[in-house]
């Protein structure tokens, strides 16, 4: 298994400073170089924040922590994991449209959740609900699980099942969802934790994440990434999950609470190694 953490520390600065204190060169093979990411991604869950203070806007210290993401390094995707709005009105739409479009951002795509779906979002913010997009070699799946069973429905499980075939050259695999859909009916020896996410609606249903959509991943030899963004809205609910079993990596994170407030960065390497990590604010 590749390191997911595996990032070269920047020492070239501390290196330049000591050679102007002392005037002695540093010599060529003590000059570490850092290894720039060849791509960046942020996930973003339960992006319009608190309900009960709701602004008819992007939660705003999401916005503040994308500009100083961005201030340090482009971002190349931002995926946002459903509930990016409380009311899906043409209002609260273009305000957000406009919000994300200001930012210095290369492409925003939407995993939607259940508060998302609605005529005005199907014709002028996103007309599709599930997208397979091709980014440096890595293969990125933004799903629409707003659906009975948390899970997807047949086309959408023909549409993984015909990308995921032809997915054998990718560097790894990662698939963003609204709702945490890995923890309904678990397989024991998988030894997920459970928690609490902001919602359980639509979680009844005869099926789940493990009978329509997993059976397709369940071969693959690459790493595989499930992100998934219904947490953290109220003060009390968790804001963030993590979990491991082989080669599959299972993260929930989302905002509002105020108290655990977090989006999750990614950085790919040339190498194909890639860097998951928890950006508190």
């Amino acid at each position: 298994m590749k390191n997911i953490l595996s990032v070269l520390l920047l020492f070239t600065g501390f290196l330049s400073l000591l050679s102007s204190c002392t005037g002695d060169p540093i010599p060529d093979d003590e000059i570490i170089i850092v290894e720039q990411p060849v791509y960046t991604f942020v996930a973003a869950g339960h992006a319009y924040g608190n309900p009960d203070t709701y602004t008819s806007s992007v939660y705003p210290p999401l916005l503040n922590k994308l500009d100083s993401l961005i201030a340090v390094r482009p971002l190349d995707q931002l995926v946002l994991m459903g509930d990016v709005v409380a009311h899906p009105t043409e209002e609260n739409w273009e305000t957000v449209r406009h919000e994300l479009d200001s930012l210095d951002i290369t492409e925003w795509n939407i995993a939607p959740g259940n508060h998302d779906i609605s005529p005005y979002m199907d014709q002028h913010i996103q007309p599709v609900k599930y997208m397979a997009l091709e980014r440096a070699n890595n293969l990125f799946l933004l799903l629409n699980t707003s659906h009975p069973g948390w899970t997807v429905d047949s086309v959408q499980a023909n549409f993984i099942d015909t990308t995921l075939a032809n997915a054998a050259g990718f560097d790894q695999i990662f698939v963003f969802t609204h709702q945490l859909w890995w923890e309904k009916n678990p397989p024991a020896h998988f030894e997920l934790d459970s928690l609490r996410p902001n919602s359980f609606a639509l979680l009844d249903g005869e099926n789940d994440f493990w009978q329509d959509a997993f059976p397709y991943f369940e071969d693959l030899e690459q790493e595989v990434f499930f992100f998934a963004g219904d947490m953290g809205c109220y003060l009390g609910l968790p804001g963030y999950y993590e979990d491991h079993y082989e080669n599959y990596h299972f993260y929930g994170s989302g905002m509002g609470g105020a108290v655990e407030d977090n989006l999750i960065y990614g950085q790919i390497f040339q190498d194909g190694t890639v860097k998951i990590e928890r950006v508190d604010f």
